[in-house]
């Protein structure tokens, strides 16, 4: 039997420990979308990711290699390259789109809209990450945070951006029953 102390002290421990862990929070995919979505946008070729903001500072260019290489294999699904350099084979219907740190609330048809997003890049706070998956509108968002981190090669800015991948291509199918016990219900 433990006893209470060790009981609270274990608990408090617990969490103070999550305080340094990032969050991501799928928002419910669109109607339009379908797992398939994803096969058609990004199967054995480029998807166009667009990265906006940049929370560390400093080049900006390098930022979105390393937010799109942390892309790379955090999902379910076929073979895909999100790049923000897409060659020619890239399927031009789709993209991807992460906003670190924006200054408002984003609605997933925000990010997707192709308007200029402003962004909070003040190093040293809280990061923020409002994502998309669109076709015209958004088929799928989510939103993440972590606490203030001081490079994109921190642990938990590299969870925070898989998450937030994975989040963004589910592969259970929104306009199936989870009821259904037949073959492709």
């Amino acid at each position: 039997m433990m006893r209470p102390g060790l009981v609270a002290c274990s608990a408090a421990a617990l969490l103070l420990s999550a305080c340094g862990a990032s969050r991501v929070v799928s928002d419910t995919p669109s109607s339009a979308y379908s797992p398939l979505e994803f096969s058609v946008a990004g199967s054995g070729r480029d998807l166009r990711t667009e990265v906006v903001g940049n929370p560390f500072g400093g080049d900006k260019a390098s930022f979105d290699k390393s937010v799109t290489d942390l892309m790379q294999d955090q999902y379910f699904g076929p073979t895909t390259h999100f790049t923000t350099t897409p060659d020619d084979g890239a399927n031009r219907l789709y993209k991807v789109v992460m906003v670190f740190n924006p200054t408002e609330t984003l609605l997933g048809s925000e990010i997707c809209a192709g308007r200029r997003i402003a962004t909070d890049d003040r190093p040293g706070q809280p990061i923020r990450l409002r994502a998309a998956f669109c076709r015209g509108g958004a088929l799928t968002s989510t939103s993440g945070y972590a606490p203030a981190l001081t490079s994109p090669e921190d642990p938990t800015f590299r969870t925070l951006v898989a998450d937030a991948t994975f989040s963004l291509f589910p592969i259970r199918d929104p306009n199936h029953s989870d009821n259904c016990r037949m073959p492709n219900c």
